[in-house]
């Protein structure tokens, strides 16, 4: 779909073509090309995002075209084996495969119409080697299981912490054997050797932001702000990790999944 309105729109001026583009996808995944998603952007900010980024697909197209052709045998035998784990992925939202400009390689986002579990073709042809998704397909999975087990809200900084480091624990213990580029752990930089090295910095610095909703703390730990020097961006998602390996100690993976809020922020 991408492509083919991005060759009807090509011969339109800028300004023009914005609004087609936008116009023409919203009957097809309403609220993703949308500047409402982005509080923090103005719809003439969104929109001029949106135009480069528009210009800078013909060198992306190759790549994304490949992924689209890849997706279905990258996703199938992941939720195969990720449904032996957990049962039938039956009633759950939709999946979509998107070309997100640069958004993310996979998760989950409010839309229109609800909840919906996307896939970035184009995050995902830059960070990921083919034949190696399967702990990032499990990661983003789990999500929408989880989602199903966990309904509250939840906008401080320990709720992402629990959310992104269960996920990545699931993606470890169904992979046996994963690396840490498999599981993202090593996106933009290594995490795992720059939080062992800083290791008390590193849990401090999330300890006490865990009540905190500021969005610079978030980006922080699982985007790509940066606290410090020594402290890389995303490493909330290892100190997450660790939350979930030491509460998975005593407990299964479907018992971790169906830990409620109201008694998660002690154990974290």
């Amino acid at each position: 779909h991408f492509a083919r309105i991005w060759d009807e729109t090509a011969a339109l001026p800028d300004a023009q073509r914005v609004t087609a583009f936008k116009s023409a996808f919203a009957a097809i995944l309403p609220g993703f090309y949308d500047h409402a998603r982005f509080p923090t952007q103005t719809q003439a900010q969104y929109d001029e995002r949106l135009l480069k980024r528009l210009k800078q697909y013909p060198d992306q197209r190759e790549d994304i075209a490949r992924v689209s052709r890849e997706f279905r045998a990258m996703v199938e035998p992941a939720q195969a084996s990720f449904e032996a784990q957990f049962g039938p992925m039956t009633g759950f939202p939709p999946v979509y495969l998107v070309n997100s400009l640069r958004e993310f390689d996979g998760g989950t986002r409010d839309l229109k119409e609800g909840n919906r579990l996307l896939f970035g073709a184009d995050v995902i042809a830059k960070i990921h080697k083919p034949g190696t998704t399967q702990p990032f397909v499990h990661h983003e999975l789990f999500h929408l299981y989880h989602r199903r087990h966990v309904k509250e809200e939840c906008e401080p900084i320990w709720c992402g912490l629990w959310a992104e480091g269960l996920a990545t624990y699931v993606a470890v213990k169904l992979n046996p054997g994963a690396t840490d580029e498999q599981l993202l752990l090593t996106f933009p930089e290594p995490l795992r050797a720059a939080v062992e090295k800083n290791r008390p910095a590193a849990i401090c610095a999330v300890r006490e932001r865990l009540d905190s909703t500021r969005p610079e703390d978030y980006g922080a730990l699982f985007s790509s702000g940066r606290l410090s020097a020594d402290l890389p961006p995303r490493f909330g998602y290892y100190v997450g990790l660790l939350v979930a390996e030491d509460l998975g100690k005593t407990r299964s993976l479907d018992e971790l999944a169906r830990l409620q809020l109201t008694e998660l922020r002690a154990l974290i």
